[in-house]
C-alpha cells in the first residue's frame, strides 16, 4: 500500500515532466515554422529552395511537429497539414504528416498505457474521455476508430487518447488510423500546395469543401457520441429492475421456507 501510495506521485512528475518537455520542443518548433511562412509568405518558391536546400533537416522537423502535435495537442493537426502541403507539397507534405502522426500515435499509446489514466486527465477531463463512443461500444471499436478516424473534424488526438485506455493493439491501431487519416490529411496538404503555388481560388475552394465537411463529420460525431450515450443509460435502467426482481424474488423463497418451518 505504501508503495503504491509512493508511486503515484512519481508518476505524475514524470508525466509532467514528458508534457513540460514536449510543449518545448513543439512551441519552439512552431514558432521557427511560422516565422519562416511570415518572412517568406510573399515568395512561397523562396520557403521551398530554402527547405530544398536542408530538405532531410526539414522534413525530420516536420515529422518531429506533426509527431508532438499528436502529443501535446495545443493547435488542430490541420495547421501542421496544411504548413506541410504549402512547404512540401501536396504528396510529400501528406507523407511526412502520416509518418509524424504514425510516431505520435504510438508515443501516445506508450505513455497511457505506462502511466494509465493520471497521464490522459492531465490533458482532457476525465468526462469527456469516458463519454467517448469507442469506449462505450468494445464490441463496435475498430469499427467506430476507422470511422470516427476517416471522418474530417472529429477529435483525433482525443480519440488516440482514450484508444491508449483500451486493450487494442498496437498494430491494429495504426493499420485503422493511417488508412483513415489520409482522406483528411491529403485534402488539407493540397491546399497548403495550392497557397504555396499561389492559386489561391483553388485553395479557397478547397478549405472550404473542408471545412464543410469537417462541420458534417463533427456533427455525426457528436450524434455517435450522443446515440452510445443514450444506449449506455438504457442498459442501465434495464439492468436495474433485473436486480430489484431477483432480490424480490429471493425474498419471497426465503419467507415461504420460513412459513414451511414453522408449525
Amino acid at each position: 500500500m505504501k508503495q503504491a501510495n509512493g508511486q503515484k506521485p512519481v508518476s505524475r512528475v514524470r508525466a509532467s515532466v514528458v508534457l513540460s518537455i514536449a510543449s518545448v520542443v513543439f512551441t519552439g518548433l512552431t514558432v521557427l515554422g511560422i516565422w519562416l511562412m511570415w518572412r517568406y509568405m510573399d515568395d512561397p518558391t523562396k520557403v521551398r529552395e530554402i527547405i530544398g536546400d536542408h530538405y532531410v533537416l526539414g522534413a525530420l522537423c516536420m515529422i518531429l511537429i506533426s509527431a508532438v502535435q499528436v502529443v501535446v495537442a495545443l493547435i488542430p493537426g490541420e495547421l501542421v497539414e496544411i504548413s506541410a502541403g504549402y512547404v512540401f507539397g501536396a504528396w510529400g507534405g501528406a507523407l511526412l504528416c502520416l509518418a509524424g502522426t504514425t510516431l505520435g500515435s504510438v508515443l501516445v499509446l506508450l505513455l497511457v498505457r505506462r502511466f494509465g489514466g493520471r497521464f490522459v486527465y492531465a490533458f482532457y477531463p476525465k468526462e469527456k474521455i469516458d463519454a467517448l463512443p469507442i469506449l462505450r461500444n468494445p464490441k463496435k471499436r475498430n469499427l467506430l476508430t476507422l470511422v470516427l478516424f476517416l471522418l474530417p473534424g472529429t477529435p483525433k488526438d482525443l480519440l488516440t487518447y482514450g484508444i491508449g485506455l483500451t486493450d487494442m493493439s498496437i498494430p491494429s491501431y495504426l493499420a485503422l488510423t493511417t488508412v483513415a487519416r489520409f482522406p483528411s490529411v491529403i485534402t488539407s496538404t493540397v491546399g497548403g500546395n495550392a497557397v504555396g503555388e499561389k492559386k489561391y481560388l483553388w485553395a479557397v475552394a478547397v478549405f472550404l469543401v473542408t471545412a464543410a465537411i469537417s462541420l458534417a463529420g463533427l456533427c455525426l460525431y457528436n450524434r455517435i457520441g450522443k446515440r452510445h450515450a443514450q444506449a449506455c443509460a438504457e442498459d442501465v435502467g434495464q439492468a436495474q429492475p433485473r436486480r430489484v426482481f431477483r432480490r424480490s424474488h429471493l425474498r419471497d423463497r426465503c419467507f415461504r421456507r420460513k412459513s414451511d418451518r414453522t408449525p
